[in-house]
């Protein structure tokens, strides 16, 4: 992965943890200054771009319901089959192939939101399969969980 400086970060990318100041005396109020913009508000505020969130959608819905809709029709395949008496096909695989696809579609769910460029320009795409975006992003993922586990723990310390 390169330098965390040498890359710009994505508009709802997590920030970094800083470093926390000592809690004020109680009874003296914290006056927060007001220097940021509103844009400047809404961009760290989890807002995720109309580009990419079409991006996601796009690849969330082919990594998602081609297995559902397989798993649809190994179902109704299989009730046509039985219908018909073509052959006996044991309920237990239906019942593992149907499983099986749509467990494949949750995962293609998760796959398909990760694998998006998450970039706000056009021309940053990514691939077809989206590895290279996949990898990237789950690091920023795996990232935010492990700060914000810390900034729970000592939380839970004070």
């Amino acid at each position: 992965m390169p330098e965390e400086n040498s890359r710009q970060s994505v508009p709802f990318e997590p920030r970094k943890s800083k470093q926390r100041k000592p809690a004020a005396k109680k009874g003296t109020p914290i006056v927060k200054p007001k220097t940021a913009s509103p844009a400047m508000a809404e961009q760290g505020s989890g807002y995720i771009p109309d580009v990419v969130s079409k991006r996601m959608i796009r690849r969330v819905l082919v990594f998602c319901g081609i297995p559902i809709l397989m798993g649809m029709g190994i179902f109704l395949g299989s009730y046509w089959i039985i219908i018909n008496h073509l052959f006996k096909v044991p309920n237990t695989v239906v019942l593992l192939t149907s499983m099986a696809c749509l467990g494949l579609s949750v995962l293609g769910l998760s796959y398909g939101i990760l694998s998006a460029s998450w970039e706000e320009d056009s021309s940053s795409q990514g691939s077809l399969l989206g590895w290279q975006e996949f990898k990237i992003n789950f690091g920023r993922m795996a990232d935010a969980y492990r700060a914000s586990k810390q900034m729970q723990s000592s939380i839970d310390r004070d």
